[in-house]
């Protein structure tokens, strides 16, 4: 099957996309381009502009929660000067700028939806595999189809809104609508609204509505979520408040958590739970809670509060108004004050309440929620009568390929390293892949560039089998969870762009190995070495990459590389 990845008569790659992913993808695959294995890309968007999600799902005062170091691409950054969490609009001029300097505009075909991908009969002759069919809206408007040999579908995670029914929400008079309809402050202004879910998006539209005067705001969740701020900026200890402004994506380093670990810890997951252990004896200490800042009053459930089951929620605006009035007092209150709230934020009266999720909406129009007498917000809102106005379904999205051929696989059907299924390597999924602490755009690009090795005949599909996907029920809708660091550092081994610490020390000296052990997964360091190596990455590594650990200080570098080796490799953990 490898044998046939591969064409000497040279490749055609469809790319479906125009987000990051996409974008990346582009990139990867005209930049291993050579005249003795040409590859010619075309990138097909249905919007009139790139961005794809950051474009067109975003809305008003929207900032990423990713942190520029962690979200920009291997080769092309931003400014130093540029804060450490950039806003939406701030991003997709970033990814402007990276078409513009990588000259892919003349690849790309806006406005230009795929209507169908087919495969076409084998034959000897034959060395186009799919025919894909899209209708040209900046020409003609009419449909037009064009051959390719492979295909790389990057529509990413985040394009069809997934509404769960609720019994009874024919009752419901006002309005209602998916969070990606959401675009500004002023929509929430004098509602009551009921909020869906307790994502990220849902923090932010939470905090949105204090700020829009809302008349109330009940959050509604099922599980419970681990919440920690996207950096620790706003944490007092011993009367000084911490302003450091750690972005926590960059927080957990190479040394012994993907350059050096043993194939049984790896397997075992353990460096997750001892991680899990030092993180919630943090957040008791700063909050008072394990499960994150002002969740004294909400649920505790433990599958889903640690790193090797759950998507850290990063987005705190909001956190200091859930349940103000019924916090509990912080068990180390005379050390410090926890997460401390912005002036203008403490000095309000308002607050979001918390609740289980509707079980259904009665005939007058009330909210009734699901049972859960372990929880103490819902032992407190069953008597109270929740008449919203407005709901606004923050519940995510699902899947659909509805232009695919069914002969084709799906993302769900891309077992190896969640990018290609067996049956048809030649067909890749760039971006479906979610992770705990971490960000998508960089996951994709290294995905691009193990997809990439792998048409080009640089790796064997591997056959090993992983672990890095995070714990989930069975059942569960969201199935294709990952590690970061641990699923970055896999496709690098595949692929032979990870270093071995002796091997970098030799090619790049002791500044650059130091960075590599103490820094995260960025995908620079998967640059340094291997078929993807680029003379721009020591440099990065030197500079940037460098500058988040050395802002660390002394004892954080301590703390999150040496010490967390000795918990990780004690005796007692077996």
């Amino acid at each position: 099957m490898l044998g046939e990845l591969g064409e000497e008569a040279g490749m055609r790659v469809a790319v479906i996309g125009a987000g990051p992913g996409g974008l990346a993808t582009l990139k990867t695959l005209l930049e291993a381009s050579t005249p003795d294995r040409p590859i010619e890309a075309c990138l097909f968007e249905a919007e009139r502009d790139i961005g794809g999600t950051f474009q067109y799902r975003s809305y008003e005062n929207a900032e990423l929660v990713s942190s520029k170091q962690l979200t920009t691409f291997s080769d092309h950054r931003l400014p130093l000067s540029t804060s450490d969490h950039v806003s939406l609009p701030q991003y997709v001029d970033y990814l402007r700028s990276y078409v513009k300097r990588f000259n892919l505009e003349p690849h790309i075909k806006l406005r230009c939806p795929v209507t169908n991908i087919r495969p076409l009969e084998k034959s000897s002759t034959q060395r186009w595999r799919h025919e894909v069919k899209y209708t040209d809206h900046s020409q003609d408007g009419k449909e037009h189809a064009m051959k390719f040999t492979h295909i790389a579908i990057c529509t990413g995670l985040h394009v069809q809104s997934n509404i769960p029914h609720i019994p009874g929400i024919e009752n419901f008079k006002g309005e209602a609508y998916h969070s990606s309809e959401y675009k500004q402050r002023s929509q929430l202004t004098g509602r009551d609204i009921l909020i869906l879910g307790c994502g990220e998006t849902a923090m932010d539209i939470a905090y949105e509505s204090m700020k829009a005067d809302a008349k109330s705001v009940v959050m509604c969740f099922r599980t419970g979520f681990l919440s920690f701020p996207k950096a620790l900026s706003r944490f007092q200890v011993f009367g000084k408040q911490f302003k450091g402004g750690l972005p926590i994506d960059g927080l957990i380093t190479n040394l012994f958590e993907t350059a050096y670990v043993h194939r049984a810890i790896a397997a075992s997951r353990l460096r997750w739970f001892v991680s899990d252990f030092v993180i919630k004896r943090v957040l008791w200490f700063l909050t008072g809670t394990q499960a994150g800042m002002n969740q004294h009053v909400g649920a505790l459930p433990h599958d889903r509060l640690g790193r090797a089951y759950v998507f850290l929620n990063k987005s705190s605006k909001a956190m200091p108004y859930l349940n103000r009035p019924y916090q509990e007092k912080h068990p180390l209150a005379f050390l410090g004050n926890g997460y401390v709230d912005p002036p203008e934020d403490a000095k309000s009266k308002r607050w979001v309440d918390t609740c289980t999720f509707p079980s259904s909406i009665d005939a007058t129009g009330r909210v009734i929620f699901e049972e859960r007498k372990d929880r103490k917000d819902w032992r407190r809102m069953k008597n109270v009568e929740v008449r919203p106005n407005m709901i606004i379904y923050c519940t995510g999205y699902k899947q659909v390929f509805s232009w695919l051929d069914p002969s084709y696989p799906t993302a769900g059907n891309a077992m190896i390293r969640n990018i290609v299924a067996p049956s048809h390597p030649d067909i890749a999924f760039i971006g479906f892949v979610r992770p705990g602490v971490g960000a998508i755009p960089p996951i994709s690009e290294q995905q691009a560039m193990w997809w990439t090795a792998a048409i080009t005949n640089q790796m064997k599909l591997p056959t090993d089998p992983p672990h890095y996907h995070l714990l989930a029920k069975k059942g569960a809708r969201i199935q294709y969870g990952v590690d970061h660091s641990a699923y970055m550092s896999t496709l690098a081994k595949d692929f032979g762009g990870a270093p071995g610490l002796l091997e970098l020390w030799r090619a790049h000296g002791l500044k650059v190995l130091l960075v590599y052990c103490f820094g995260a997964s960025f995908v620079t360091f998967y640059r340094l070495v291997g078929p993807f190596k680029s003379a721009e990455a020591p440099m990065i590594a030197k500079t940037e990459l460098a500058e988040t650990i050395t802002r660390r200080g002394v004892l954080g570098n301590l703390f999150f590389g040496v010490s967390t080796y000795t918990a990780k490799h004690s005796p007692r953990q077996f």
